[in-house]
């Protein structure tokens, strides 16, 4: 009977040995499933991936155009209508958000939507033949920056240049009249509050556009320019005019400009 109970006694001190040690045991780990591998990116600016990204670009310039050209057969007194079809338009574009390689061909249909719409409503705002002269030499000029960025990503695509719509004749007919002062250098000019270098600078007179020649400063080394609708000075050595400068007015005063 003792024999017994020692022999229980010793199977419950064992058993309770291995409750106590139970939390202790070894564990295996668990299997962890290997992580997805990531997902490439596509690169917008490849050849194969940025005829995709232009798409929007090219839709609102031809929406841009087919306005455009009927704007300037519409008669002045009804011109309000297109004028703001063509804001809204513009607004689209501003809003459009396009990948880095297509930055610079989103600025240039910007420019040339601004000089288009600025001489319709020129025209509309009775200003000067010469005005809306100019203002539609600057959106052809424009134009062509356009046009030439977009064979720019043609080339990259690797495709022949698509059929992008002309402005040509859906301009309004103008004859050459007044004075005009042209950058046919291949930089900006800066155009200045007043004829001095430390007039302040509020635009830029880039390379190929036009500007009306309103009057020269005593000594003939600065011109008075009306620049798309903005009034500044613009050193005589840097642009190309088509009269002798001469032949230009000299203001009582050269005042800074407003």
């Amino acid at each position: 009977m003792k024999k017994t109970i020692i022999i229980l006694s010793v199977m419950a001190v064992f058993i309770s040995a291995c409750s106590i040690l139970e939390p202790f045991k070894k564990v295996e780990p668990t299997s962890v499933p290997p992580a997805p591998a990531p997902t490439a990116v596509p690169d917008p600016c490849a050849p194969e991936n940025i005829m995709n990204e232009i798409e929007p670009i090219q839709d609102l310039v031809s929406e841009f155009q087919d306005i455009a050209y009927v704007a300037n057969f519409t008669p002045l007194a009804e011109l309000t209508t297109p004028i703001l079809e063509l804001q809204a338009v513009r607004r689209k574009m501003q809003k459009l958000i396009v990948p880095e390689c297509a930055q610079v061909l989103k600025i240039a249909s910007i420019n040339y939507m601004n000089s288009t719409i600025n001489y319709l409503a020129f025209f509309m705002g009775g200003e000067s033949k010469e005005n809306v002269d100019a203002g539609i030499q600057n959106s052809q000029v424009l134009w062509q920056v356009v046009l030439g960025e977009f064979n720019k990503v043609f080339t990259v695509a690797g495709v022949i240049s698509e059929d992008l719509p002309e402005i040509g004749s859906s301009v309004p007919t103008t004859t050459d009249t007044g004075v005009f002062i042209s950058n046919e250098g291949a930089q900006g000019v800066n155009v200045r509050s007043q004829p001095d270098l430390d007039g302040v600078i509020i635009a830029s007179f880039e390379p190929g556009m036009q500007a009306i020649g309103i009057a020269r400063n005593e000594e003939s080394d600065w011109l008075l320019v009306n620049l798309d609708g903005i009034i500044g000075w613009v050193y005589s050595e840097m642009v190309v005019a088509s009269v002798d400068i001469a032949d230009l007015p000299v203001p009582e005063t050269a005042e800074p400009v407003d």
